[in-house]
């Protein structure tokens, strides 16, 4: 399943018999975890972007268990770029195997 695509979020979630209403919808990251924070809902957003929120104690994770569950990515570059190894060793982790933990987080 693709999380690019609300629509494809509540298909899956309706295969399940779970019935989602979304009331609010965010761009960014940093507003998702601050709407779950104030309670105004939960989101799935992977778990390496709520680790100072859970250690405040802000927001409760829960890990989520979804096989198939992937978020795209996608990389641009100038064309004929030479990367210095840095760069290059990033690009390596991007491309590498999905297995990011992804969470519900609940405020």
């Amino acid at each position: 399943m693709d999380l690019s695509e609300s629509g494809s979020v509540y298909f899956e979630l309706s295969k399940h018999n779970v019935e989602a209403n979304q009331t609010l919808h965010f761009d960014n990251l940093q507003m998702i975890k601050e709407a779950v924070a104030l309670g105004s809902g939960l989101s799935i957003v992977p778990a390496r972007i709520l680790r100072a929120e859970v250690e405040m104690g802000r927001i409760v994770a829960v890990p989520l268990v979804a096989p198939g569950l992937e978020r795209p990515l996608g990389i641009i570059y100038r064309r004929r770029k030479k990367f210095n190894r840095a760069t290059q060793a990033f690009l390596g982790l991007l491309q590498e195997e999905p297995g990011a933990e992804m969470v519900a987080a609940l405020g």
